[in-house]
């Protein structure tokens, strides 16, 4: 069970979270052209996993973090910066043209949370970065559920399930 949660805690990493949701989006909601959705799609995994990960090679290559699961506090905080620069950057680039405004305050909530996390960082108090993405998952699919009455409730109750293992497999990866 232990390997398995591990395995589960990598999977679930917050840098592969706003992918999987903005990819969710454009398969069950998005009314927006085919080559619009994958140029989006194309620059939301740019700016949200590929860069993110390249730049915490840097870092380790220079000796600002000593893992990938930031364990110190002080760590934490410019991989969450540079986030945070990422994700205005895609915020002002990627939805511009008005067009799928769902993600849209998807993306503002995950840069708002962002900066609480180094806010938080800076004050020595660490978030769990997992559960906050779990829970920006969960609230995204509660508010589309809510204004766009799209039937959901089978999805809203998988994420339940998945926040669960989420939080169980960190807890077990911090036990040891």
């Amino acid at each position: 069970m232990k390997v398995f949660l591990r395995f589960w805690s990598y999977l679930a990493n917050p840098l592969f979270v706003p992918a999987l949701v903005a990819l969710w989006y454009f398969l069950n909601v998005s009314f927006t052209d085919g080559l619009i959705i994958e140029l989006k799609m194309y620059l939301i995994l740019v700016l949200t996993a590929v860069l993110p990960m390249l730049i915490f090679a840097i870092l380790k290559l220079l000796g600002v973090v000593k893992s990938i699961h930031l364990l110190d506090i002080k760590e934490r905080r410019t991989p969450l910066a540079a986030y945070a620069i990422l994700l205005l950057i895609l915020i002002r680039g990627g939805f511009n043209d008005l067009t799928d405004l769902p993600l849209y305050y998807f993306f503002v909530g995950v840069l708002i949370a962002t900066i609480v996390a180094f806010i938080m960082s800076i004050v020595h108090y660490k978030l769990s970065l997992h559960m906050m993405a779990m829970g920006g998952m969960i609230g995204f699919a509660l508010m589309l559920h809510a204004s766009l009455k799209i039937p959901s409730g089978f999805y809203i109750a998988i994420l339940f399930i998945v926040a669960g293992l989420t939080a169980t497999s960190r807890l077990s990866n911090e036990g040891s």
